[in-house]
């Protein structure tokens, strides 16, 4: 999780659209509506504008799996599915009543070539992405369950208020039973 606006605010995104002509679809979405599927097309790059969102999919026990968190003033999106065209594998689940601003291909590109800070802007929050997903999945492998957890509650507090423990277990890899042992461990 890292916030996109020190790279690309709403402001940015409106404004430079305005001065593009470029319409930018508005989505809602309802508390828990998964409105993305797997095996749909992703065709947004979502900049959320309100409202929190889990990304997760299932592994081969068909468990589902927090793959990503997102809350207000980030952008999420299937990278493979947005960017290459393939299936997309990820749901992304509202987890409260969420507004969002959807950008196509089209638009990205648009605001890239007429718009040398949009052009740095989106490279910089591409390369902070790429850096945060290695970084998590080192975490997993390199560090503890329980620094994992301390790091997380540290760096992301809201992700504690947002979520359901099942959840911020999953996406700590680890099983809902280790986080409340955890937990329970730190209390004492």
């Amino acid at each position: 999780m890292f916030q996109s606006d020190q790279f690309l605010s709403k402001e940015n995104l409106l404004e430079w659209s305005s001065e593009l002509d470029l319409t930018l679809k508005s989505i809602t979405a309802a508390k828990n509506e998964v409105f993305l599927e797997h095996k749909q097309k992703c065709h947004y790059f979502y900049f959320i504008s309100k409202g929190f969102i889990r990304l997760y999919y299932l592994d081969l026990e068909g468990r589902e799996i927090t793959h990503w968190f997102s809350a207000e003033n980030m952008m999420i999106t299937s990278p493979f599915s947005f960017f290459k065209g393939e299936t997309n594998i990820i749901n992304f689940q509202a987890l409260e009543e969420t507004s969002m601003l959807g950008l196509t291909k089209a638009h990205i590109n648009a605001l890239r070539e007429h718009h040398p800070r949009a052009n740095e802007a989106f490279q910089n929050l591409f390369l902070e992405f790429a850096m945060s997903l290695s970084r998590r999945i080192m975490s997993i492998h390199t560090e503890t369950a329980e620094y994992r957890y301390l790091k997380l509650l540290e760096q992301h507090p809201l992700i504690f208020q947002k979520a359901k423990l099942a959840h911020i277990a999953s996406y700590l890899g680890i099983k809902q039973q280790s986080l409340s042992r955890i937990r329970k461990n730190l209390i004492h």
